[in-house]
């Protein structure tokens, strides 16, 4: 069986490709072969800045250069992709894949940069359509596009979503009730993510890694390194003067992983920051979005609720006891690789 994955495999972003990662590897351990289906490229903006503003921005679109080298080779090294085909001509994969998996990040997130109809497989024959971990990155579909998204769920063998919010938005549009599953990287174990991750750094210290700048935490994870006298080590999703260009270019995905699974504590206001805190067992504070980023807090208070440690919201960082969390979501694990099994079981009957 060969499954043709779309997600955003393609973004420089931490959780984006360690998710595929993550999927493709489970996939590859239930017997099926599996790439990632690539289309259109994404247009770069263009350059408008002048005078000191356009030294500024060369400077930093030199550093984010470095940093997206580290996201390709990561993506040439440890991703399967198919060759890249024009979105008009989707259909023609029909003939690659016994099956399309839509998922997982926020594909159906319409308010986000890079989802489009695509994510819905419009393109994918009778039958071969299934998601894993599907979000849609709010609460509710914009109404402008519920009508078109009921159609198209309509047109799913299988659904399964990542949130429970996800599940009663499945459940309006079309009546039918969906499976909720673990984001992927929660499918393979600490020992698996070890082993693909660069060596943390020697010595100890506190990982501050941020979606967005939060100067409250930032200050917490500042006190908390000075108080244990150790190192506070910082990266970013993006570009923050705050910490300077090298805590943003020369972190890469595997280098990424590593330094979570080191960190004595870390402080986030990551969604994957918080799961891989939670996985290699690291004391840990989390941080609520705001403004317009305030809608992704529900996927981190789901999570937090299902590990059973709520309180690393407040205060200090919060750990739980070795092995519990990992015990606690082993019937949702086992759930999830079983809703993967089944994708695999039919297209090979087909």
């Amino acid at each position: 069986m060969k499954a043709g994955i779309l997600t955003f495999h393609e973004a420089d972003n931490y959780g984006a490709v360690l998710q595929a990662y993550a999927l493709q590897q489970t996939l590859g351990k239930l017997g099926a072969d599996s790439e990632f289906v690539t289309s259109d490229a994404v247009l770069k903006a263009p350059e408008t800045a002048s005078g000191p503003a356009a030294i500024f921005m060369k400077k930093i679109q030199a550093e984010g250069a470095k940093r997206s080298a580290l996201f390709e080779a990561f993506r040439n090294n440890s991703l399967r992709c198919a060759p890249r085909i024009p979105k008009a001509e989707l259909k023609s994969c029909n003939e690659m894949f016994d099956a399309f998996i839509a998922g997982s990040d926020q594909i159906w997130n319409f308010r986000i940069p890079g989802a489009d109809e695509r994510y819905f497989l419009p393109f994918a024959d009778e039958g071969k359509r299934f998601s894993y971990a599907a979000s849609f990155g709010a609460e509710e579909m914009p109404a402008q596009a519920k009508n078109w998204c009921a159609a198209q769920l309509s047109k799913f063998t299988e659904i399964s979503v990542r949130e429970e919010s996800g599940r009663a938005i499945v459940q309006t549009l079309t009546g039918r009730d969906a499976c909720v599953c673990l984001d992927p990287t929660l499918l393979l174990e600490p020992s698996e993510w070890k082993t693909m991750a660069t060596q943390a750094p020697d010595g100890d210290y506190v990982l501050l890694f941020l979606l967005r700048y939060d100067e409250e935490l930032a200050r917490a994870a500042k006190e908390e390194a000075q108080s244990r006298g150790v190192e506070l080590r910082t990266v970013t999703a993006s570009f923050l003067p705050q910490f300077g260009f090298a805590n943003w270019s020369g972190t890469g995905p595997s280098e990424w992983v590593g330094l979570f699974a080191g960190a004595s504590c870390v402080f986030t206001n990551s969604f994957h920051g918080t799961v891989f805190s939670l996985m290699f067992e690291r004391p840990l504070r989390v941080a609520k979005m705001s403004g317009e980023l305030a809608s992704r807090n529900g996927r981190i208070e789901e999570l937090l609720a299902r590990a059973g440690l709520a309180e690393a919201l407040t205060g200090k960082p919060a750990s739980l006891p070795s092995g519990e969390f990992a015990m606690r979501i082993s019937d949702a694990k086992a759930a999830s690789i079983q809703y993967l099994r089944k994708i695999v079981d039919h297209a090979e009957n087909v």
